[in-house]
């Protein structure tokens, strides 16, 4: 797999994801982040996700390879290497995105991945071994990471919407803070005019609905994909249950939430994705026909 451009290294991802949602299931309750006050851990997210990848019910940066791939190669600015910052990953597939676009143009960037769990970080690992890459990962809160050496690009997807938003300013101002003068963001995330200031959330309806649907299709997955369509039924009963997210009101919230930490908006545009979600399901991180925001940004 080291060869190739986006074309290849989807592929490449989507094969590998039925060696990497057994992996995921069974390391994540050992790896994954403790809960210092509660001693619960991440492990229903990142044990499962891989999962919901493979049955078509996760928003994930590959249902905007197009935008990442070209955001990212218009961005290279002549550099044989472009440092890449990852922020906050469920698992590899923005690597995927990022070696993608740059191997179509020959080139080889310096990746560092940081997330505040292991499994994720894990995860980049393995399929950067697979891809025949050299990552760094940091096992970091994104608040408290340092680097010396600036970054031409920081990428993420739907990491807005993990935190609260009175910590939102405080996020995109480190991604400017690690970036170079006229470094670039470049982002998605969701948008749902008229939220409040609550977190969303799956109603009842829509977690039955989901339940259903991960017992329905978890059948029909592969039998390398190691699926016991009531244990993952049971993942989807937690998951709906715990996720929550906090999505962006506006484009006019996005331009002045990168404008006042020291970004000019080069491009910020609004649309659907084409996901091939299943009738009547939806509800946070499931992509159904949400309008997201596709974003770059350059510091100035």
């Amino acid at each position: 797999m080291p060869g190739g451009g986006r074309a290849a290294m989807t592929q490449a991802e989507d094969l590998l994801l039925l060696e990497s949602a057994p992996l995921a299931w069974r390391l994540a309750p050992g790896l994954c982040r403790k809960d210092p006050a509660s001693g619960e851990s991440c492990a229903w997210v990142h044990g499962f996700w891989q999962y919901l990848r493979l049955l078509g019910l996760a928003s994930t940066p590959g249902l905007h390879v197009n935008f990442f791939s070209d955001a990212l190669t218009s961005l290279a600015g002549g550099r044989s290497a472009p440092r890449v910052l990852i922020s906050g990953a469920a698992d590899y597939s923005m690597l995927a995105r990022v070696l993608g676009a740059y191997r179509a143009r020959g080139l080889r960037p310096e990746i560092t991945v940081v997330d505040r769990c292991e499994t994720p970080l894990m995860l980049n690992r393995w399929f950067a071994e697979r891809a025949g890459a050299e990552i760094t990962t940091r096992l970091c809160d994104i608040f408290d990471f340092s680097e010396p050496r600036p970054y031409d690009v920081v990428c993420t997807h739907s990491f807005l919407s993990e935190f609260p938003r009175d910590r939102w300013p405080r996020l995109v101002g480190k991604w400017r803070e690690l970036l170079r003068p006229g470094g670039a963001a470049i982002t998605i995330n969701r948008v749902r005019p008229g939220s409040g200031p609550a977190p969303a959330q799956f109603t009842p309806e829509q977690a039955d609905a989901f339940r259903a649907a991960v017992l329905e299709k978890a059948p029909t997955l592969p039998r390398a994909a190691g699926a016991d369509p009531g244990l993952l039924a049971q993942a989807a009963e937690t998951y709906a249950a715990r996720r929550r997210t906090w999505p962006v009101q506006s484009r006019e919230h996005l331009v002045a939430l990168f404008e006042n930490a020291g970004f000019g908006i080069e491009s910020l545009s609004l649309g659907a994705v084409a996901s091939g979600m299943p009738a009547g399901i939806s509800g946070p991180t499931t992509p159904g026909s949400a309008d997201y925001a596709r974003i770059i940004a350059i510091g100035q």
